[in-house]
């Protein structure tokens, strides 16, 4: 009698489910589609029922005053009086700070409300001029408010939303974000790959780095690229495939790899990059400025992620990825070719010429008067520069000058037009992306259009406090991460995630006595775990596209969730049980920024 083989385990059974029914969905294109006509008529039904949520109302500025933190920043008019100015920069650069009031109060009444523009939280003077109610020797308290509002649904099928339509669909798909930036990368990539450069270094590096090493390497690395915030997802897949194909493992457990790290690694970095700008500046806005969180408030949180993620994407994609590959027969390991003397000294120079590329480059943004630097003297400020917002093109010409100097000395590049060949190579393949991008960029700005990102967020936060899990604080951090995780599956875009959370959930948290810079991280925890396994995320076309040149058979929605979902499982368990100990020990989660408040 055989011996009757084990069962499956429960992971694997999930896998097996995921895959299964997920296939059962149409091509994407399709379900864009289906997603589009939903949301159409959510959009109507909900303006016709009359449903709306209100967005609470923000005090913008708090100052401590006689040992207890108040609403505003309390001044006293002198004789003369001397002007002075209040600076929210921080706070001017919230997209989503509207309906903006300033008030002047003394002894509890209010004695001067005006509107006012957001770009005036830059640099606000105070002026007898400006408040002809003050009064010399009198005490007064200054406020800037963002008033409630409320936020009803617009239906897409009322005339207001064809006529928008019918005006804005050009326009949604040609800016879209991600395709220019996809598009732009490529070619810079297709230039030094077709040259020979990119496979030269992957060699270099298979032959070089143990074997053992290289999965957590390059989700290190994929995590570590945010710092060019969307760009690394563009760059780091590709790249990992090649050097999964020269060991002789499958390429699209490359891609995986890379593509997991990029995305899920927004919350893991060594260096701050532009997502802590944004998260630091929508912090500030909701707290006032006090506290006052940096672009390093995540900093210690995210360094030892970055070691978290490496151990536990190496973990799932030898557990759960590469065997599924294995299994098919058809990778099979394969001699890596050494280097020639002639390839070498070409990717040596190659290397060195993007080196004195880099040093160019750096010379925009290292002195203080940098042409791609912020002028604003503020250190905390420097990545907000448009150096930072510009890394696609910046990336673009080190691939270009990498990829030419390699090809010259190597022999791939005789003449000018096998550069302008590379390029168009690599946008004969995005075909498919192209046409895919024309619904996703409809999709995500009519969910916009209709308003109902800013509804779930506002109804996740009202859920949130019906229930009362703040008085629980580790079932409320887990039940805050889960309300964001979720909510990510339908808004890709973090900024416009925390700018709709930031102003409800800070304060809230503050009242409870926890520092602002650790409502952030739980945010940005939740914002993370499910960048990977959303079909909405505007890059997993992308990822499609990728696996679809290696193996079409695998290019369903439903295999690779199945691929990515070992990744999201475990790092949503891992990291809630890491933010539990951090919490339990009471580590602050960056330089000054403690767990709790200050008593």
């Amino acid at each position: 009698m055989s011996a009757k083989k084990p069962g499956k385990s429960m992971m694997l059974r999930m896998i097996d489910l995921v895959e299964h029914w997920g296939n059962k969905l149409p091509h994407p294109f399709w379900l864009f589609c289906f997603l589009i006509i939903a949301v159409s008529l959510l959009s109507a039904g909900l303006q016709i029922s009359g449903v709306s949520v209100t967005k609470p109302e923000t005090q913008i500025l708090k100052t401590d005053h006689g040992g207890q933190r108040i609403d505003g920043m309390s001044f006293a008019v002198g004789e003369p009086f001397e002007p002075f100015t209040i600076d929210l920069e921080a706070a001017s650069h919230s997209s989503r700070l509207a309906n903006l009031f300033v008030e002047i109060h003394r002894d509890g009444r209010k004695l001067f409300d005006e509107p006012m523009e957001r770009d005036q939280l830059k640099a606000f003077e105070v002026s007898a001029d400006r408040f002809p109610v003050l009064t010399p020797g009198e005490g007064y308290v200054i406020r800037f408010v963002s008033r409630s509002q409320t936020v009803t649904p617009r239906s897409l099928l009322s005339r207001e939303g064809l006529n928008w339509f019918v005006l804005s669909m050009v326009k949604n798909f040609a800016h879209f974000e991600p395709l220019g930036l996809v598009l732009v990368m490529l070619m810079g990539v297709a230039v030094a790959e077709g040259a020979g450069l990119i496979p030269t270094v992957m060699r270099s590096i298979a032959l070089s780095v143990p074997t053992m090493l290289i999965i957590p390497v390059l989700f290190a690395l994929a995590a570590c690229g945010n710092i060019g915030s969307d760009a690394g997802i563009v760059v780091i897949p590709p790249l990992a495939a090649a050097i999964f194909r020269q060991l002789g493992k499958s390429p699209i457990a490359g891609l995986l790899v890379g593509y997991v790290g990029a995305t899920a690694g927004f919350t893991a970095n060594i260096l701050p990059a532009g997502t802590d700008v944004l998260a630091m500046s929508l912090t500030n806005a909701a707290t006032g400025g006090n506290p006052e969180v940096n672009v390093f408030s995540n900093w210690y949180f995210m360094v030892v992620s970055v070691v978290f993620l490496a151990l536990v994407g190496t973990f799932v994609t030898r557990r759960y990825v590469l065997p599924r590959f294995e299994v098919t027969g058809k990778q099979e390991a394969v001699q890596i070719e050494n280097i020639t003397p002639r390839e070498r000294k070409a990717m040596l120079w190659a290397l060195a010429a993007v080196v004195g590329a880099v040093g160019v480059w750096l010379i925009t943004i290292i002195p203080e008067n940098g042409l791609l630097r912020n002028p604003d003297p503020n250190p905390a400020l420097v990545w907000r520069s448009n150096f930072f917002k510009g890394l696609v093109p910046i990336l673009f010409t080190l691939f270009v000058v990498g990829g030419v100097v390699y090809g010259k000395l190597a022999g791939t590049i005789k003449r000018a037009d096998d550069v302008v060949g590379y390029m168009a190579d690599s946008m004969k393949r995005m075909g498919g992306y192209i046409v895919l991008i024309l619904v996703i960029s409809q999709f995500t700005e009519m969910f916009q259009f209709a308003r109902l990102d800013e509804m779930i967020a506002v109804s996740g936060a009202n859920l949130l406090r019906a229930v009362g899990m703040e008085q629980f604080p580790i079932p409320f951090f887990v039940a805050f991460i889960i309300i964001i995780a979720v909510a990510n599956l339908f808004m890709g875009s973090a900024s416009a995630k925390w700018a709709i959370f930031a102003p409800i959930f800070v304060p809230m948290f503050m009242t409870l006595g926890y520092h602002p810079a650790f409502t952030q991280l739980l945010y940005r925890l939740g914002d993370s775990i499910t960048n990977c396994v959303s079909p909405l995320y505007p890059f997993f076309p992308v990822l499609l596209g990728w696996i679809a040149e290696i193996d079409k058979s695998k290019a369903k929605v439903g295999t690779v969730l199945s691929y990515l979902v070992p990744y999201a499982n475990f790092l949503f368990w891992g990291w809630i049980l890491m933010l539990i100990i951090w919490y339990l020990i009471g580590l602050p989660v960056g330089p000054d920024s403690p767990i709790h408040l200050a008593g």
